[in-house]
């Protein structure tokens, strides 16, 4: 076959090669004629021909076969090319690209990149990438925000108000709060807003001694506990556990759970697996196959006994109070819930648009429940481990207590706004502890855009708190702990923008008033009563930390020596009547 023309195929190329190669291997026979002499040998021309012909057939067999593989080689080249180039038309051909971001490996992403302090990485990430960009994880787009204004700027926007969706996340079937998206999570945000509100978890105005109170008989309890230590060394996880623990079920059920009691111990077991094996099933929100892995889906199975197990507890309180329930009595969230479960039965009103009431109501004490006992009880811990290895604080701390308060009294709620160094000491411990480093994962409802970039529907948005407290560019020197950095020129609390330990916009943390409120007042009450002492054994506390659900330090002993008192070892507050439920 000849060569026809420039639109000749890739094969007739070849089969054109085949053919001059042919002539050519078939020359010698040419010359040596019908019956002459090849080699100075006298051969015929019938054996030649058959051997010529089985050449002739391997010749053109190896030439079939490297074409069939030259073609695939191009096509793979183009293949690859075609989807590079659709790649990047697809990432810039956008009014508003997608933000840039480090590349991952196929069906995995930037996964097997991390390490185990992920808040620490996505920093660094910012460095090269930006303060808005992306990455993979699985079959999921993040995108991580690590600018302040730029964080306030989506979240206060109502296509960034929705949570990812995944199979770990489904299983909650859109009960609760937390893990809610859409008209059920407006609601029962408003609904909860007011009845805390009511309840007394506000910064100001009248009622907000009844929050005081819940508080401070715990405050009490703690520091009953910690005086029984004598002055020897000890470890307080458990002791402010049951402090902070106790104050959201006095707020939720006015139940208190006594240190020793079974169905505590039990609960919190429970609670503290499920956020053990929530991690462990993550996984599987950005791999969906890993649910059918034999070991992730024994854990998915235990994190739904697990969740069954303390909710029936819940049911139980639940049915208890609805035996004795006086609507004209509301004392506690429960109360609150039971009320509006009464009053739509009256109205005929649907609640919760037609989800099962007391599935709901379990799920939101759940969701509160672990908010609110978990961040407090770590900022706790954290500000017991700076003032340890900063005692020139500590004493400052002390010293503008004992001026302000006296030793004659414990401190109040009212007197936080004239201890300007104690509240700077705790914005410092909130800011340099940073305990939700990565935030609350938000999800985009819509197509949008963001600091210049596309953002597109379904995406992972990630508020990088990490970033906003750590980066050298908004604080000075911000690996060193200094309280000073909230006081202004004249002597007031200052807190910039790029100061947001509760999160912001209309998902920021429901109990920051109550999680502030808390941490005040146990912080203060502490530091008044006793001086905080590293036993002459033990190290300092370190300031690295394990990073879970929150940011926690790591395990330590510490001694606490009582200050000299008046009157203050007899703290007399108002009593709160708690139901104990069994309990």
């Amino acid at each position: 076959m000849g060569i026809k023309g420039k639109n000749d195929c890739v094969g007739d190329g070849w089969r054109a090669g085949q053919a001059v190669g042919l002539r050519l291997w078939l020359h010698p026979l040419d010359l040596a004629g019908p019956g002459g002499y090849i080699g100075g040998r006298r051969v015929k021309l019938g054996s030649v021909i058959k051997s010529k012909m089985l050449g002739v057939y391997i010749f053109r067999w190896l030439c079939e076969l490297l074409e069939v593989v030259v073609l695939q080689y191009v096509c793979h080249v183009l293949v690859f090319i075609t989807v590079l180039l659709g790649t990047r038309y697809y990432l810039g051909s956008h009014a508003h690209p997608l933000p840039p971001g480090p590349w991952g490996v196929p069906v995995l992403g930037y996964l097997p990149f991390l390490n185990k302090d992920i808040h620490i990485a996505f920093m660094n990430l910012a460095r090269k990438f930006g303060s808005v960009y992306r990455l993979s994880f699985g079959n999921k787009m993040l995108v991580v925000l690590t600018d302040p204004k730029i964080i306030r700027d989506a979240f206060k926007r109502e296509e960034f108000h929705a949570r990812p969706s995944s199979a770990l996340y489904d299983m909650f079937d859109g009960y609760g709060l937390v893990n809610t998206s859409g008209v059920t999570w407006r609601d029962q945000r408003r609904f909860l807003h007011e009845r805390l509100r009511a309840l007394g978890m506000k910064t100001t105005g009248p009622g907000r001694e009844q929050m005081e109170v819940r508080i401070m008989s715990e405050v009490e309890c703690l520091l009953q506990c910690l005086a029984t230590g004598k002055g020897k060394a000890m470890e307080v996880g458990e002791l402010l556990c049951n402090a902070s623990t106790n104050v959201m079920c006095s707020l939720l059920m006015s139940v208190r759970f006594r240190p020793n009691n079974p169905n505590f111990l039990r609960f919190m077991e429970l609670h503290d697996e499920g956020f053990k094996l929530f991690l462990k099933c993550d996984i599987t929100s950005y791999l969906p196959v890993c649910k059918y892995f034999p070991s992730v889906n024994e854990n998915f199975q235990k994190l739904i006994q697990s969740r069954d197990e303390s909710g029936e507890m819940i049911r139980n309180i639940i049915k208890e109070r609805r035996e004795t329930f006086d609507p004209s009595h509301t004392g506690d969230i429960l109360d609150c819930y039971l009320l509006e479960e009464h009053r739509a039965k009256e109205e005929g009103r649907v609640l919760f648009e037609g989800k099962d009431f007391d599935r709901q109501l379990v799920q939101v004490m759940a969701d509160m429940f672990s908010a609110g006992e978990e961040t407090v009880k770590t900022c706790l811990l954290w500000a017991l481990v700076y003032l340890l290895r900063h005692p020139k604080v500590m004493h400052k701390v002390q010293d503008e207590l004992d001026a302000v308060v006296g030793r004659s009294r414990m401190p109040i709620l009212d007197d936080q706004q004239h201890l300007p160094y104690t509240e700077a000491t705790l914005c410092e411990v909130l800011r340099r502890s940073t305990v939700v480093p990565l935030g609350t994962s938000h999800a985009t409802t819509r197509d949008t855009t963001l600091g210049g970039y596309t953002i597109p529907k379904g995406a992972t948005v990630i508020p990088l708190i990490y970033a906003c407290h750590m980066d050298s560019q908004l604080w000075e020197d911000p690996e060193r702990f200094e309280p000073a950095r909230f006081i202004d020129a004249e002597g007031r609390v200052k807190k910039p923008e790029q100061f947001i330990p509760f999160g912001v916009g209309r998902r920021m943390c429901l109990g920051n008033v109550l999680a502030r409120s808390e941490l005040f007042l146990f912080f203060t009450s502490i530091l008044h009563v006793f001086n905080l002492a590293k036993p002459e054994d033990e190290p300092l506390p370190s300031m690295e930390g394990n990073l879970a659900t929150t940011y926690t330090p790591k395990p330590f002993k510490l001694s606490f020596i009582p200050r000299e008192v008046s009157k203050i070892g007899n703290i007399d507050m108002q009593s709160h009547e708690l139901r104990t439920a069994g309990l």
